[in-house]
């Protein structure tokens, strides 16, 4: 049986767009983009914006996304996980309502969690520009927290046009 990805999740103005992968299962059981507290998404995104990070819940992480212009979607929208592991996703279908997505609701620029997420894009969906963060996944250990940060502020402030 396919799992389902959460719907898109966006304010009444977005301007930039960040794409995963597909949610975890932790993610999909609470029905929350980045669900899994082992999952830096959400330290990452609050430190961009220089707002206290401390233990919100589901709805304050979707205030400081939504005053800040960002969007959240998957570039697939089912598959049959195998794990949590992009490597173990299988049968994949593609959320190729992503370029009229972006096109109704005035995105500016599209943002890749993770290289993985443009390359599932790029293969199922189609070329477009590729600005890709480092993956906030707790299996991206190649980076520190602080140099992912460094990196997520330069390119969602720049994206921002700030």
């Amino acid at each position: 049986m396919p799992s389902q990805a959460n719907p898109p999740l966006f304010g009444d103005n977005p301007h930039n767009l960040i794409l995963g992968t597909f949610p975890s299962p932790m993610s999909r059981e609470k029905k929350e983009y980045y669900g899994n507290p082992r999952n830096q998404f959400w330290r990452l995104l609050f430190g961009v914006f220089d707002v206290p990070f401390d233990n919100p819940d589901y709805e304050q992480k979707k205030t400081v996304l939504f005053k800040n212009g960002i969007a959240l979607y998957d570039v697939i929208t089912a598959c049959e996980p195998d794990g949590a592991l992009d490597s173990e996703l299988k049968n994949l279908v593609y959320n190729t309502e992503l370029p009229d997505f972006t096109a109704k609701h005035g995105i500016q620029r599209v943002l890749f969690n993770g290289n993985n997420a443009y390359l599932f894009y790029k293969r199922g969906i189609g070329e477009t520009e590729r600005n890709v963060l480092p993956s906030s996944s707790p299996a991206n250990a190649r980076m520190s927290f602080d140099e992912k940060l460094q990196i997520w502020r330069d390119v969602i402030i720049t994206a921002r046009g700030i």
